[in-house]
């Protein structure tokens, strides 16, 4: 049991943000101590009030922060150089996102050089391209697309809009010949949707019922069917009472159809990797009565499934870590009997896609990516591929054995490429910028043994030539959740920062999936320390090799990496120089006040004893602050249209560190209005905000034109 008490106090005043000389002080937070009980243990929350986004003080509170945080990152003589730099890269780069074919049409999703946002075009046939999806001739120049599937043969087009940055999807439907918008329209399509009818006449989707922006949106959410032009109702698909699909209500589904098959799939998931697998008839999705029978449970630790036909693969680390390639009948689906097929080295499988007589498989291999081609009478053919690196996306034609593939590498933007059979063709939509060259710079990958006896490994980014004398401007990052892996990605502001003598650092900490579920599981939940004890342990390790110091190194958590920075921080702060948490989860235990709440098995919860209780909140960054250390520069990074990490994470984070910090160094606030956790920024948001983490990396690690003037 939970038990609260409110005390309100004239505490403003301890709240002060410290700050160097050079550096705007942004006001105070006022504290309001909040004291709950859970079973038995007593914890207080001094900024509780920043939860509910309705206090009269929160929004001049945080662009007060923000106008303080622009005119301290303002004042940094060599940032308007970087920002230039970054931008004369980012824009010389096309970036695609996705690349379908149906039918004649060929749709790709993709911003162009220069350009800020992503269209959808298509090409029909030998018709030249045109533009078919402008988000802000539809519905405004604050839209983005966040989704968008074809229909079969590319008749239609649903795709979802949404204020830039909220993710908050609207669903609407658009005529592929002629570009007309259709009637329908479907709000809280936050996911997309799960297939089109064979036919083209209505597709599967999930619909969120609840308020948006509580903890109520994501709950008792129901997978419906809708019909192109009705007005009615939409059939629900699943019964939640019902038997054999129990659903909590807190839990997602999705039933998904695929071209060519008489087989739908019912996929129900949390915040777990796993997910429970169901089968029916397609034609009782059709008519709105479909009969489930069960294919996996969430203990068949079934992590990804794709079909083709009658063709059902499944990837299962119920008996090996690293992943079973499993392939049994879409029709009559036995897990039991499935016939397993091994990837030659028993590498880390990662995602399948599925062609009409094969599956595409992508692993992990030394860090990098490797793709396969297995088919149904169990032969593997290793794919080569033109860059080592990471492969974003695959999206894989059921009815063919073509698919349309990007691939990446540190110093290599993202290219789409064409894969028939065994062949990789470069479609030419993406141009490497002239004012790269990969040959300056180097990319090694070593490993630091944790304080456990554990192999870390980790990626040096930096010039060629860069010495070991200590004085390196670093800056290590990590993350070390979800099982998701960090792999080779170009990230067009990072050059600049090299040019600068900053040496970037990824470390592959635990809690990610680099070495399959034992890896992510031994940084999960009650292993969480091992996340940020990890990242500590590397860091000492790039002191002891001379490749930067403490007074030189920052270190970056994004997202779900909040937790690793925040801890790790609160463990070692004299190990750093700077901080920077990125749009990260800084307060774990108060995961019921937010929206996305539903993913909270990944940290031990729900909350609902005093067990669960003492996992999450030993490793909650905002609840370890202590009063009266000298904690290093601090920038934390927040949108203010998140619906991932809500911004009180950042600000309540925030907030504390400054009245707690006795260092002097500054504690920022950098909040974007037009901005969520990433998803729909512009490219100049992205370059405005990376600049603005690497500056800061530069500043903490003295770099003389990095430090603010007045």
């Amino acid at each position: 049991m939970i038990r609260s008490s409110i005390v309100r106090t004239g505490l403003s005043a301890l709240a002060i943000i410290c700050t160097a000389p050079a550096v705007a002080a942004p006001p105070p937070a006022p504290i309001e101590p909040v004291t709950d009980d859970y079973y038995g243990t007593k914890v207080t929350d001094e900024y509780r009030w920043m939860e509910s986004g309705k206090d009269p003080r929160w929004m001049p509170w945080l662009k007060a922060q923000a106008d303080a945080s622009r005119t301290t990152f303002g004042s940094i003589p060599g940032r308007a150089q970087f920002l230039r730099d970054a931008e004369a890269l980012s824009g010389a780069v096309t970036a695609v996102q996705k690349i379908v074919q149906a039918g004649d049409h060929r749709l790709v999703q993709r911003r162009n050089a220069g350009a800020q946002d992503s269209l959808l075009y298509v090409q029909t046939g030998k018709e030249a391209e045109r533009v078919l999806i402008d988000p802000a001739k539809i519905a405004g120049g604050d839209q983005v697309i966040d989704w968008w599937q074809a229909s079969p043969n590319g008749r239609y087009v649903a795709v979802g809009l949404s204020k830039r940055g909220s993710e908050a999807s609207i669903l609407h439907v658009v005529e592929t010949a002629t570009g007309r918008l259709l009637p329908d329209r479907i709000s809280n399509t936050d996911f997309g949707i799960f297939g089109w009818l064979p036919d083209e006449s209505g597709f599967s989707y999930l619909a969120f019922v609840g308020e948006k922006g509580t903890p109520s949106y994501y709950v008792n959410n129901a997978a419906r069917l809708h019909k192109l032009g009705q007005t009615g109702a939409d059939k629900v698909l699943v019964d939640r009472a019902a038997p054999p699909v129990p659903l909590r209500a807190d839990q997602f589904q999705g039933v998904f159809v695929k071209p060519g098959s008489d087989t739908a799939l019912l996929g129900v998931w949390d915040g777990r990797s796993e997910r429970a697998v169901y089968r029916a008839d397609l034609s009782g999705v059709v008519a709105g009565k479909p009969s489930w029978t069960r294919v996996a449970d969430f203990d068949d630790l079934v992590v990804d499934l794709s079909w083709a036909g009658d063709a059902l693969w499944l990837v299962s680390r119920k008996e090996d870590s690293n992943g079973r390639l499993l392939l049994t009948s879409a029709k009559s689906p036995n897990l039991a009997s499935a016939r397993a097929i091994a990837i030659p080295g028993n590498p880390v499988i990662e995602t399948i896609s599925a062609n009409n007589s094969s599956v595409l498989v992508q692993t992990l291999e030394g860090g990098q990516s490797a793709l396969w081609r297995v088919g149904r009478d169990g032969r593997t053919q290793r794919l080569p591929l033109p860059v080592s690196g990471t492969i974003r996306w695959i999206e894989a034609d059921p009815s063919s054995e073509a698919a349309f593939i990007s691939l990446g590498g540190w110093f290599a933007p993202a290219t789409p490429y064409r894969l028939d059979g065994a062949r990789l063709t470069d479609l030419g939509l993406v141009k490497p910028p002239a004012a790269l060259d990969p040959a300056k710079y180097e990319a090694r990958t070593l490993t630091a043994t944790a304080r456990d006896g554990t192999s870390i490994p980790y990626t040096v980014l930096a010039r060629k030539g860069i010495e070991a004398n200590g004085r390196n401007p670093l800056i290590i990052e990590a993350y070390g959740s979800y099982g998701y892996s960090l792999t080779p990605s170009y990230r067009s502001q990072m050059i600049p920062f090299l040019d600068r003598g900053g040496v970037y650092v990824g470390a592959n900490v635990r809690g990610g999936g680099e070495f399959g579920r034992k890896w992510h599981y031994s940084g999960k939940a009650e292993n969480k320390a091992n996340t940020w004890r990890d990242a500590i342990d590397v860091a000492e390790t790039l002191v002891k090799t001379g490749l930067t110091s403490p007074a030189k190194m920052t270190i970056l958590g994004t997202s779900a990496g909040g937790v690793m920075v925040g801890q790790a921080v609160n463990e070692r702060p004299e190990l750093f120089s700077g901080a920077v948490a990125n749009v990260g989860f800084m307060n774990p235990i108060r995961y019921v006040s937010e929206q996305n709440f539903a993913d909270i098995q990944e940290w031990g919860g729900p909350i609902a004893d005093a067990k669960s209780f003492k996992i999450m909140y030993d490793m909650d960054p905002y609840q370890h602050v202590k009063t009266g250390t000298r904690y290093p520069a601090t920038l934390v990074v927040s949108g203010i249209n998140d619906p991932r990490a809500a911004t009180f994470h950042g600000a309540k984070y925030a907030a504390r560190m400054a009245a707690a910090t006795t260092s002097g160094e500054p504690v920022l606030l950098r909040i974007d209005f037009d901005a969520g956790h990433g998803v729909g920024s512009t490219r100049s948001q992205l370059d405005e905000v990376w600049t603005d983490i690497f500056s800061f990396a530069l500043w903490q690690g003295g770099h003389a034109e990095f430090a603010p003037v007045r």
